[in-house]
């Protein structure tokens, strides 16, 4: 498999070595690695969840199903935001006539993901802290008041804002490998490619920086 080292120190050169035929084989192994830190961090946080379940009088078998579809959507998730970036940045690319199979883009795409695999561990790191280390108080009776303050205590924070702030730095890191990407996958200039990523990274970066605001209560 290529080198990961070679690909976030050189990814110009790294894009470059993988022709016009790379195999998916990397790209999975990328995106298996985002799916099963998710799939942890779900896990670690299930007790939380089911405290919160259980508070409100929710039935086991109600539960169980809540987890499982939460299982589903943390395992399914980053093949599907890996084929949506893919889709938007290989239409985009076409403005500037880009040339090249939608395979290549979706394989330079999944690359791209590798800072992805860090920031999950980092989000995992901190909601595991947070959520059963710090602890968030589960309202003992959902009134409209106590739900007013769980969700506020939930949204905001020095640690959501930590967690937005590093969202923003992982995108942004991979929006940087993506510029590459696109440029070797779709024979497009540098500028060409960074345009190409721009507007669907910008949609991300401004989710994160909505999170951000509001856990530092500016919004």
């Amino acid at each position: 498999m290529p080198s990961i080292s070679a690909l976030l120190t050189d990814p110009d050169g790294f894009f470059d070595r993988q022709g016009s035929d790379p195999s998916l084989k990397g790209p999975l192994v990328v995106i298996l690695a985002v799916a099963a830190v998710d799939t942890v961090a779900a896990v670690l946080q299930s007790r939380f969840m089911s405290q919160l379940f259980e508070g409100a009088g929710a039935a086991g078998g109600f539960l169980a199903a809540i987890q499982a579809v939460t299982y589903l959507f943390v395992v399914a998730g980053p093949f599907v935001v890996w084929l949506l970036y893919a889709g938007l940045f290989h239409a985009v690319s076409v403005v500037f006539d880009g040339d090249g199979a939608f395979s290549t883009t979706a394989a330079f795409v999944g690359w791209g993901f590798v800072p992805s695999v860090l920031g999950s561990v980092a989000s995992a790191a901190i909601n595991y802290y947070r959520f059963n280390v710090r602890g968030i108080d589960v309202p003992a009776e959902f009134t409209q008041e106590s739900m007013r303050q769980f969700n506020r205590a939930l949204q905001t924070g020095p640690l959501v804002a930590l967690s937005a702030a590093l969202g923003i730095v992982f995108t942004l890191w991979s929006a940087f490998l993506w510029t590459f990407a696109l440029k070797h996958a779709r024979e497009l200039t540098v500028r060409q490619a960074a345009l190409t990523v721009a507007v669907p990274v910008l949609v991300a970066v401004l989710i994160s920086l909505r999170t951000l605001l509001v856990a530092v209560e500016v919004l």
